[in-house]
């Protein structure tokens, strides 16, 4: 029952408009008529003018960088020096599981391959301290909007990462070859930072009911796969996004499933400064001062939160919120 509330506030604000994203799909649970009012919209958040000619997240991108500069300048300084170094380490101990979104590409998303590469990569995602986001699910969150042209997920990487906010999306592309071969090509994608990373292509032995059991050779890539996406998340310590508002309380893209619970305190941060290796890349994030906290307040399904203002500027979906530990 609550699974089926949760698509129905996350599929009736998408016709709105381009400027409401999925971010319009809240709406109060406490009546079904009762739209929330829209984390995009300028009462929202005090845009004195809406700019209807570009993306509407492009606005919170742009103000986050502003303010970011403003706020990180210190942090980009104690940045300078280990920026000369590729590696990175990620002193993260929230305890708390990132989202990874997987998209099945250039197959029938409904076959066997397809089926059987996903739940091998959901099977294990707990045990490597991540949480999956199926390829319908992704699917959902951009059908019907007008916010991201592109035709499937793939290319909505930054609508993404505000809902259902992931980290990481896995672009997975299977090609069934004779005598039980498969050859498996797998791109990765920073969904906040925008990092591409270079393909994956795996040649895979499956037999004609393999469905990924131990020990088999999908579930060796499954392992292989989720080892080398949580690698690439802990460039950044676990954080969420905001993606709607109701009332004084907003709508967060992390739930039960992320490990949050009832009463924890999300702090929520600007642009702060990156790290980059010397070829440009991000290695590593710091997210600089707290311009404001929340505290969870109550739960929707697995993967949504409703929080509440506790101290400081109130955040918008281009903030970051990190757990206050």
């Amino acid at each position: 029952m609550v699974d089926h509330f949760v698509k129905h506030l996350c599929s009736l604000g998408m016709t709105v408009a381009a400027a409401t994203l999925l971010t319009g799909c809240a709406f109060s649970p406490n009546s079904a008529d009762e739209q929330a009012e829209l984390a995009d919209s300028d009462a929202a958040f005090g845009y004195e003018q809406s700019n209807w000619d570009r993306p509407f997240w492009q606005r919170w991108v742009d103000d986050a960088r502003a303010q970011g500069r403003a706020e990180g300048q210190q942090a980009a300084a104690r940045a300078e020096a280990p920026a000369a170094s590729s590696v990175a380490v990620n002193d993260d101990d929230s305890g708390l599981r990132p989202k990874v979104g997987v998209y099945i590409q250039g197959a029938d998303p409904d076959s066997l391959a397809a089926y059987s590469l996903t739940n091998a990569l959901a099977a294990r995602a707990r045990e490597k301290g991540l949480t999956l986001i199926k390829p319908g699910e992704l699917d959902d969150a951009v059908g019907g909007s007008d916010a991201c042209a592109a035709e499937t997920p793939v290319g909505c990487p930054q609508l993404l990462s505000i809902f259902p906010g992931i980290r990481g999306l896995l672009v997975i592309t299977p090609e069934t070859g004779g005598s039980g071969r498969m050859n498996v090509e797998t791109r990765m994608r920073d969904t906040d930072f925008g990092i591409e990373y270079d393909s994956v292509s795996t040649a895979l032995n499956i037999g004609p009911d393999d469905i990924g059991g131990s020990g088999s050779d999908i579930a060796v890539w499954s392992e292989r796969i989720l080892d080398m996406a949580a690698d690439r998340i802990a460039i950044a310590p676990w954080f969420t996004h905001s993606f709607a508002l109701e009332g004084d309380d907003m709508y967060i893209s992390a739930g039960r499933e992320a490990g949050l619970a009832t009463g924890d305190v999300l702090a929520a941060h600007g642009e702060g400064s990156v790290v980059r290796s010397p070829s440009g890349r991000v290695v590593a994030w710091e997210p600089g001062p707290a311009v404001g906290r929340v505290r969870v307040k109550q739960f929707l399904g697995p993967n949504i939160a409703i929080v509440e203002q506790v101290s400081g500027q109130r955040p918008n979906p281009s903030h970051r919120l990190t757990l206050v530990k």
